[in-house]
Formats: C-alpha cells, sequence, structure tokens
C-alpha cells in the first residue's frame, strides 16, 4: 500500500517542438515517478482524445495548459491523500473521473500522464526496476528479454518529406544475436545508407523519427537504398537482417481506392493486396503495419489470409490499442500483430489488458514510439520494439536503456 502526496503537471516540449504534458507523482515516503507524455502525427481516428487548448495566441494552438489544469486541479484533488496498492486502481479513478469514452473530459495526454508516473512511483516503492514492475503487473512469470529492435531507416509519408507514400521504412536484425550487437549492425547500416544517399545526390536530413527523409522517386527505391546498405555491410536482406513497412496507408485512401507513386493508377482494395503480395514476394518482410485503411476490415481480413503465413500483418490506425476493436480483429483474422502505444488508449492497465488479450490470441506485440517523443523510456515487454532509427537523442534513450537492461538481465540474481 502506498498513499499519493502529491500529483502535479507541467508543460514541455517533445521531439517535434510540440507541447506535451509531464507529469509528476509523489509518494508520502518520499518516493516518485516522471513522466511525459509523446504524441503522434499519423493517428487513428478511433484513438482517445490528446487534450489541446486550440489557442492560436500560444504554440500555433497545441498548447496543452487544460491538460495539465486538469492534473493540478480535478486529478490531484482525486489522488492527494488517498492509499493505492497497485496502478490499475490509480487507473480506476482516472477512468472513472473522466466518465467518458474516449477520455475527452480531461485529456488522455493528462491521464496517462499520471498512470504512467504512479506506475513508476509505485516501481521505486517496491525497490524494483520498472521493466521488472510492469511485467509483474501483465502477470509474466516468464523469463524477461529484449524484444527485437525495428530500426525506422528512411521516413516517408507524415513522418518524412511528402514524396514517399509509405511512411517507415524498417531493418529488423534477426534475433538470433544479442540485442548490443543488435544496435551496432542498425547503426551501421543506418550510416551506410546516410553514405549511399549522398553519394546518389539524395537529400540525406532526418524526419521526424530520425530516419532519413529523401527525395527518392517511388517507395521501391527506398526498399532497395536498404538492400544496398544491408550487403555493403556483407549480410544479406531478408536472411541475416530482415525488412519491413509501416505502410500507413490512411494518408493514400481516398474514395475507396489506394493511390502511390509506383502505379499510374489508383487501385481498389483487390489490386492493393495483389500489389503487396507482388512486393513481399521480392522483399520477403518481417513485418506489415496499416497495409490498409483504418475501417477496411474485410480487406484486413482477405490480406491475413493473404500474407498471414509468411509475415505479421499489424493493427495500428486499424486497432487503435483498443480492447474492443482488437476483438473485432481477433474474431475476424483481420491481423496477427499489434503496434502497441499507451497514448491510444490512455492508461497503463489497459494497454496492458490489450496485450494480454493479444497474447491470448497468438499474436506478436509491437511496442511502439510516437512521432512526437521525449527522452522518457518508459518500455514494456513486446516481441518487437519500434523507437526510430538509432539517431536522435529522444530515440537513443530508448535503446540506450535496452541496452542497460540486457546487461542487467545477464547478472546473477
Amino acid at each position: 500500500m502506498a498513499k499519493i502526496k502529491q500529483v502535479y503537471a507541467s508543460e514541455i516540449l517533445d521531439s517535434r517542438a510540440n507541447p506535451t504534458v509531464e507529469a509528476v507523482v509523489i509518494l508520502e515516503s518520499g518516493e516518485y515517478g516522471i513522466a511525459s507524455v509523446p504524441s503522434g502525427t499519423s493517428t487513428g481516428t478511433h484513438e482517445v482524445l490528446e487534450l489541446r487548448d486550440g489557442d492560436p495566441n500560444r504554440y500555433l494552438g497545441k498548447g496543452v495548459l487544460m491538460a495539465v489544469n486538469h492534473v493540478n486541479t480535478e486529478i490531484a484533488g482525486a489522488l492527494n491523500g488517498h492509499d493505492f496498492t497497485n496502478t490499475a486502481q490509480v487507473d480506476d479513478v482516472l477512468i472513472k473521473l473522466d466518465g467518458t469514452p474516449n477520455k475527452s473530459k480531461l485529456g488522455a495526454n493528462a491521464i496517462l500522464g499520471v498512470s504512467w508516473a504512479a506506475t513508476k512511483a509505485f516501481a521505486a516503492a517496491a525497490k524494483s526496476p520498472l521493466y521488472r514492475y510492469v511485467a509483474a503487473l501483465t502477470g509474466n512469470t516468464s523469463p524477461l528479454f529484449v524484444p527485437n529492435p525495428v530500426f525506422n531507416m528512411v521516413n516517408g509519408g507524415k513522418h518524412g518529406a511528402g514524396n514517399l507514400d509509405f511512411q517507415e521504412f524498417h531493418v529488423i536484425p534477426r534475433r538470433e544475436s544479442t540485442f548490443r550487437l543488435q544496435l551496432e549492425m542498425g547503426s551501421v547500416i543506418y550510416l551506410g545508407i546516410k553514405q549511399l544517399l549522398a553519394r546518389r545526390g539524395a537529400i540525406h536530413s532526418v524526419g521526424d523519427e530520425g530516419g532519413f527523409a529523401p527525395n527518392l522517386f517511388t517507395n521501391l527505391d527506398a526498399l532497395e537504398i536498404l538492400v544496398e546498405a544491408i550487403t555493403e555491410v556483407h549480410k544479406k536482406a531478408t536472411v541475416d537482417i530482415e525488412l519491413g513497412l509501416d505502410v500507413a496507408a490512411n494518408s493514400f485512401y481516398k474514395e475507396g481506392h489506394y493511390t502511390i507513386k509506383d502505379r499510374s493508377s489508383p487501385m481498389e482494395t483487390g489490386e492493393w493486396i495483389e500489389y503487396l503480395r507482388d512486393l513481399n514476394n521480392q522483399y520477403h518482410l518481417r513485418l506489415l503495419e496499416d497495409a490498409l485503411q483504418e475501417d477496411d476490415w474485410r480487406g484486413w481480413t482477405n490480406l491475413t489470409a493473404e500474407l498471414g503465413s509468411s509475415l505479421t500483418t499489424v493493427g495500428d490506425d486499424l486497432l487503435v490499442t483498443n480492447p474492443q476493436r482488437v476483438a473485432k480483429a481477433i474474431t475476424e483474422k483481420s491481423c496477427t500483430g499489434i503496434a502497441v502505444k499507451l497514448n491510444e488508449v490512455g492508461t497503463v492497465t489497459e494497454a496492458i489488458a490489450v496485450i494480454r488479450q493479444c497474447r491470448s490470441a497468438g499474436w506478436k506485440i509491437i511496442v511502439s514510439h510516437r512521432s512526437g517523443e521525449t527522452n522518457d523510456t518508459f518500455i514494456a515487454g513486446a516481441d518487437y520494439a519500434k523507437m526510430g532509427a538509432p539517431a536522435r537523442g529522444e530515440r537513443v534513450a530508448k535503446y540506450n536503456r535496452f541496452l542497460t537492461i540486457e546487461a542487467e538481465l545477464a547478472l546473477p540474481h
């Protein structure tokens, strides 16, 4: 049992120069937790509500003072001076205090900040590393391991310069090696991509998630760059190092058709799935995320029936870490993996419940960052971790934390 002494929040900046919420939870015993909430650029329609002020005279309307005020008034009033056993009890208070299905009264950014900070405070009070404390919350009794990294090497779509349709182009080292060696390989390939782009005279500035945002002609050009960079480090693409895509199909789906530069005419869902099948035959993808529009349920089922045996079809905008949408996807066999983002659902407890739900269905779990990130390193157990390129401080902070966790797991207990 731990008594909360004080809860408060403030407005800070994320990695895209936009405001976000930082929340602090202090216990009577002196332990505390601090959490800063990420924000997405490519967001699903069905996500919970991130509360923004809308005042055009402050941060172009993106201020979060209302969310901060909710933490400092209603939420603090409901939590200060009360005893709690775990995060679930705090989250129950927060959810009931808000009382809306999409957390629109207090704002998901206010609620998640407090949920997240409380979890850290409770872990500190239990004298437990956060990753072990979260594993205990999930009920996981299996040996812990560091997730397989998914490096976002090229940023397109809303994360890039606007000339590539697909949002993320991934390099995924196989799990056989240690995380330390996987990170080294990711870093070497990342630097090799920079050199390749420079030799081609292509722009090699970086996008929102640290990957390069080059002025290439087609999406396949970006995949070819990845293959070439992998080959130059004496590895075999799709064998030693696998590839993945976050297509973010919402961004180029209009009036029932998918339109990309690689094809001269728009494609209906069936044609689009055929295109993805041919692309997979060529590049043997490991992960294919958001390959269809977020409400194209029949298309998702057909896609998974077509490709689900050879790769993981990952729902993000389709699922938005929402238990009802996940349940529907399990019933309809719409995908075989989920990108879990805490700020899509709004509390630590709800995110853990969704992870359990997906695990019971045999899905792969990909814990994911957002394009607007902070240096916070809150990490949940998963098969894969998608934290961006091995560059930019807010991304590297997470990869470095994984290095520390791997070293700690190797110690005798």
